[in-house]
């Protein structure tokens, strides 16, 4: 028996179809990403507006943590959206919060593999650790900040920069980053 051109474009559109279905699972996934990232986009557009306002600076601080959190582990306005909570925090004198956020803000220029600005953002963290006297903090943010500055993927001027931040911090500090407590 002769296969029929119509036959055989049913058996082509079949098999089509069917090679179609794997392409059609992946973009089932993008849509939420898509959506988070509008979502984020929203929310620090809402927190630079806020953060006008300096009665509303803790809610623009809210809002730059939520837009980070809904941000993948590359999009750099995560880091961005950390640092502004940071400064919106410690402004508003909540030195446990600013510190938080800045540690966060590391964890994510960490993930992007930005070990720089990561150790450059632990040594913020330590340093408001070390003005709210803990030197528990100050040694697990510092110690971060030194690894990083150790590893082999910085190149000369990035290790430099994480040094000479290291070096200008207040003795106390460097104190503290020194020994474990």
């Amino acid at each position: 028996m002769k296969p029929t051109l119509t036959s055989r474009l049913s058996t082509a559109g079949v098999l089509l179809a069917i090679l179609g279905l794997p392409d059609a699972a992946p973009a089932q996934y993008r849509l939420p990403v898509l959506v988070s990232s509008i979502k984020a986009d929203s929310l620090h557009d809402a927190a630079v507006a806020l953060a006008m306002t300096p009665n509303r600076w803790r809610d623009a601080a809210r809002l730059h943590r939520r837009s980070a959190e809904l941000r993948a582990a590359d999009d750099q306005l995560g880091y961005r959206c950390l640092t502004e909570a940071a400064a919106l925090a410690y402004a508003r004198l909540d030195r446990s919060a600013a510190r938080a956020d800045m540690a966060r803000a590391a964890g994510h220029a960490l993930a992007r593999g930005d070990l720089r600005t990561a150790a450059l953002a632990y040594l913020d963290a330590a340093w408001i650790a070390q003005e709210q006297k803990n030197p528990r903090q100050v040694w697990e943010w510092g110690h971060r900040a030194e690894m990083l500055a150790a590893s082999p993927l910085l190149g000369q001027s990035d290790r430099a920069a994480i040094l000479r931040r290291i070096s200008r911090a207040p003795e106390a500090m460097q104190m503290a980053m020194r020994k474990e407590p």
